[in-house]
């Protein structure tokens, strides 16, 4: 396929949703050239890899030579890196072609506001907002973005596209930026989004894996999603209460997901015991403000955070996989988020579980996106990807 025409649908499909403010970095030129170039002969798309001539875009935090990455900066920087952060360097790799670099958080002090796809008066949520927005309107079916407390799976559900939160240390961070690690911050991940699992999986196959630069990321080989056998496969929900309630049609979407497992052979064992969400959120606050903190604060909300990691593995004894919601409703009006908004993903982020956040149906009053949350112990990623992948295919 010739490169300038495959590339002038995709920069086509971004024009046409410029209203959302989503993207924050072009380059079309640049892009066609190096597409070009890469592919070799100069007149096709690479034909050599598991995702060749895929269009992907990059959350703004996240290094992509060509195009300049801000991250948390206030104010224009004209930062320009002149390498890839590991998870692009191997999509490209791949055969993926990068075009964009996109919003990183509902609003922005230097890219101002990024809307909804389906509604420009509610956010898209954050901070990988403006992959959710885009991949939700279809300008885009593959993109990165990183994940500390619910970055990827928020928005992604309240968009109404697939995110993934993989296992922490699975997916080198190298290269974002602003700079994460396992000592100053042991829940950022780097992960797929797109308008499929299928496309998730994927590209989870082709960016996890150490890179001999993260110290965080462990060689743990990624699991075959379709040895999976969902006949017998325990499945928990995720507890909820009156403190924490969640819109009806939420509720409705996860009954449905679960009554769905169970009718393909899996087994409800109930909720998750010993998991408690006003904990996570607590531990959660004390790490956003570990600043302020003395250092024997600092030493007990690491306490508290390793006690709670260590009670939800020795609970998982008694399941294999987790549902849940991901948000409590549907996409709110524009404001501020909060750490409330992230009730239900902050547990799988403080003990560094894989979570996917998946379509599933419509709100019957708002027609906005539903979602549920499917999460498993560490390194089960390819669990949650086969639970993912069978519920998508009753849904459509």
């Amino acid at each position: 396929m010739n490169p300038t025409t495959a590339l002038s649908a995709a920069f086509a499909a971004l024009d046409q949703a410029e209203d959302l403010g989503a993207v924050v970095g072009r380059d079309d030129v640049g892009v066609i050239e190096f597409a070009a170039t890469s592919s070799g002969s100069g007149d096709e798309l690479s034909d050599n890899g598991v995702l060749s001539g895929r269009t992907v875009t990059v959350k703004d935090w996240i290094d992509a030579s060509g195009f300049a990455c801000e991250g948390e900066n206030p104010e224009p920087s004209g930062r320009r890196p002149a390498r890839d952060a590991t998870a692009v360097a191997r999509l490209r790799a791949a055969g993926a072609v990068v075009i964009a670099k996109t919003q990183p958080g509902g609003d922005h002090p230097i890219h101002g506001r990024c809307h909804h796809p389906l509604d420009p008066t509610r956010t898209p949520g954050g901070t990988s907002s403006g992959e959710a927005a885009l991949i939700g309107r279809g300008a885009s079916t593959l993109g990165l973005g990183s994940d500390s407390g619910g970055s990827i799976r928020l928005p992604a559900a309240w968009c109404g596209v697939v995110g993934l939160k993989p296992s922490y240390g699975l997916v080198p961070t190298t290269g974002h930026f602003p700079r994460v690690g396992g000592h100053e911050d042991g829940r950022t991940v780097i992960g797929p989004m797109a308008a499929r699992v299928l496309d998730v999986e994927r590209a989870l196959g082709v960016i996890a894996g150490p890179d001999g630069v993260d110290p965080s990321c462990c060689p743990v080989r990624l699991g075959d999603a379709g040895s999976v056998q969902l006949h017998g496969l325990r499945i928990a929900m995720m507890s909820t209460d009156e403190r924490w309630a969640v819109g009806s049609s939420t509720a409705d979407a996860v009954d449905r997901a679960m009554a769905q497992l169970v009718q393909l052979g899996a087994v409800n064992v109930g909720e998750v015991d010993r998991l408690d969400l006003s904990e996570s959120l607590d531990i959660s606050q004390r790490y956003w403000r570990r600043s302020t903190l003395t250092g024997a604060e600092c030493d007990q909300q690491l306490r508290d955070w390793d006690r709670f990691s260590s009670r939800l593995l020795r609970a998982s004894d008694e399941f294999d996989v987790v549902v849940g919601p991901v948000v409590a409703d549907v996409a709110p009006i524009h404001r501020p988020l909060v750490g409330e908004d992230y009730m239900f993903t902050l547990p799988w982020s403080l003990t560094g579980w894989p979570a996917l956040s998946l379509p599933f149906g419509t709100d019957p009053k708002t027609g906005l996106p539903l979602a549920v949350q499917v999460a498993a112990p560490r390194w089960h990623d390819h669990v949650v990807l086969a639970v993912a992948t069978q519920l998508e295919s009753l849904t459509g």
